[in-house]
């Protein structure tokens, strides 16, 4: 998990998270149980909304409902109920079905003698059925049905279905209760059109359950699942209590995961070890885990197992910070086979121009043991609404596909909050004389297009502009522009309240006081993929990808061009709903 804007308080004390203003701080709860036999999938949980906000006050009416058997926790969840004979905002069904027919007792505290009696166990699952219709939620990105997400986790194909996982708090949209990380679960059978399957990960007595990745294994685990079709999914994921790394394996294709009974497999290294990134690596055939260590010893540490039990570590890379990825690359400039590192770089101490990028790679070789760089760390991604992203294991075209977490996208009034990126194809490319990490929509994307609202060719700008103000600014689009700017001009593209301005003599992209030289022919090619809450947009092939939180609401144009320069191409296409 954990973007950087909320490490800090990830890590606090939980009592830090309680902070408030001593006068005003209400009387302690008195602690209330409820021995009940689990009699129904479901436990059937009225809840308050909380939206983001002042993170003093964040958790003020939030209590923890423990769910506990024979002295164990077996889940926990910070929740506000209702206060006897008020509404609930909405309902959420917590998925008890490992624990149907046990006897459990529930833990809570709350001002309300019975707040616990009136709680109701059901077969059903309570779902809005009008979720998916609000008017600010994506058209064409993925976002959970309700309740908060962030860091995408996991992300693997197998039988015809793509899986992604992702931190998850069904029970509040802002980020002061507890967070409460679960990995939610989704599925695709064409990486745009996606089904929520049942949460995968629930916190319990080993903490949340913070990021982590599939690997696909090469064998059975021994004493775990035997007989397993290979390659098949396992999954690694942070805990909180201690830092540690556990694993999970599914019975069933992935409907639902078991925790290994002898979790930890890599016990707390450090201070707030996790994101633990897990690959196979053919050559020492070895399992090698890339795990992010914070404090003393920083950086990317690398580890080893031949059973994905036993872990020994064999490398440190220092600057290096959060959700890594690792995957195999083939240089564009002399095929050789190489690895990219993939994540947050944090620039050295004594090193000039000292900055963080939260989207970097690097490529070098890796012996099982230990990644020496070939290259300087690069950016990569240019967001600044694009955080922990990670490729899709065992794709069904040997692609590197990403999706990521847009951090920071912003969904007024809606049962949710964030949502993913658009899958993204990646590609070294030889630019310049380097190997380029380029970003660009995997071909699915396109599958969503209708018929043109819009198509010019050889037009002015003022001839384009002409027939571009004529977009509604609630429309989701794909927009997709090739022009030739004249010697010595600047181009400017506005959507929303979102500005791009491409200098014709720097060749560089300029994004309010953010610029990115590229390196095109004569024309360049821009695309913009406008949906509600996010817009992304691509550069030269990819050389230049953004993410950026953006409104439909927002001031500003649905999209307009203006500058010195020949439209050697304007289409504009609908998208489709992928929710309908």
């Amino acid at each position: 998990m954990k973007h950087t804007l909320l490490t800090a308080l990830l890590l606090a004390p939980l009592a830090a998270l309680h902070a408030a203003d001593p006068a005003t701080s209400p009387t302690p709860a008195p602690e209330r149980t409820r021995t009940v036999r689990i009699t129904g999938d479901f436990l059937q949980l009225p809840l308050m909304q909380h939206a983001n906000g002042d993170p003093k006050n964040a958790r003020l009416g939030f209590e923890k409902l423990c769910v506990e058997a024979e002295g164990k926790l077996l889940r926990s969840m910070n929740i506000e109920l209702p206060q006897d004979g008020k509404q609930p905002d909405f309902w959420y069904s917590a998925d008890l079905r490992e624990f149907k027919g046990r006897t459990v007792t529930l833990r809570i505290r709350s001002h309300d003698a019975a707040a616990l009696e009136r709680l109701e166990f059901s077969d059903k699952e309570i779902m809005d059925p009008h979720a998916y219709d609000g008017a600010y939620r994506p058209r064409f990105h993925f976002s959970p049905r309700l309740g908060w997400m962030n860091d995408i986790n996991g992300s693997y194909y197998q039988d015809g279905l793509y899986h992604i996982f992702y931190q998850f708090n069904p029970a509040a949209t802002g980020t002061g209760p507890g967070f409460d990380m679960h990995w939610g679960h989704a599925v695709s059978k064409d990486l745009v059109h996606w089904k929520e399957w049942p949460v995968a990960l629930f916190p319990n007595a080993f903490g949340q359950c913070f990021s982590g990745s599939t690997v696909m294994q090469q064998q059975p685990i021994p004493g775990v699942n035997e007989g397993v079709k290979l390659p098949a999914p396992a999954l690694f994921f942070s805990t909180t209590r201690p830092f540690s790394q556990h694993l999970a394996t599914t019975p069933d294709g992935g409907r639902t995961w078991k925790r290994y009974a002898g979790n930890p497999v890599v016990p707390r290294l450090g201070e707030g070890d996790r994101d633990p990134k897990v690959i196979w690596h053919e050559a020492s055939q070895h399992y090698g885990m890339v795990l992010y260590m914070h404090g003393k010893e920083e950086g990317y540490h690398f580890l080893r197992s031949k059973d994905l039990i036993k872990w020994e570590q064999t490398s440190v890379l220092p600057n290096w910070f959060e959700c890594p990825e690792f995957i195999p690359v083939k240089s564009a400039l002399n095929g050789e086979k190489l690895m990219m590192l993939y994540g947050c770089y944090r620039t050295p101490n004594d090193a000039p121009g000292k900055g963080i990028t939260k989207s970097c790679y690097q490529l070098g070789r890796f012996d099982g043991k230990a990644f020496t760089p070939t290259t300087k760390p690069r950016q990569a991604h240019l967001g600044p609404n694009f955080y922990a992203a990670l490729i899709f294991q065992n794709e069904r075209k040997g692609r590197s596909i990403m999706m990521g977490w847009a951090s920071g996208t912003k969904f007024p009034g809606e049962p949710f909050n964030q949502c993913a990126s658009l899958p993204l194809l990646m590609q070294l490319k030889a630019i310049n004389g380097e190997d380029t990490l380029c970003f660009e929509p995997a071909e699915e994307v396109n599958a969503l297009r209708g018929e043109p609202l819009l198509k010019l060719s050889n037009a002015t700008t003022a001839e384009a502009q002409t027939k571009l103000a004529t977009l509604a600014k609630d429309a989701v689009l794909d927009v997709v522009v090739r022009f030739r700017p004249a010697a010595s001009s600047q181009v400017n593209i506005t959507l929303r309240n979102i500005a791009f301005a491409y200098d014709a003599t720097t060749k560089v992209i300029y994004r309010g006081r953010v610029n990115n030289p590229i390196h095109p022919g004569p024309s360049i090619v821009a695309r913009f993929l406008i949906d509600r809450g996010v817009v992304e947009s691509f550069w030269n092939g990819g050389e230049a990808a953004y993410s950026i939180a953006s409104l439909h609401t927002d001031a500003g144009p649905a999209f307009a061009i203006e500058g010195d320069a020949v439209i050697e191409e304007l289409t504009v296409y609908p998208m489709a709903n992928i929710w309908k």
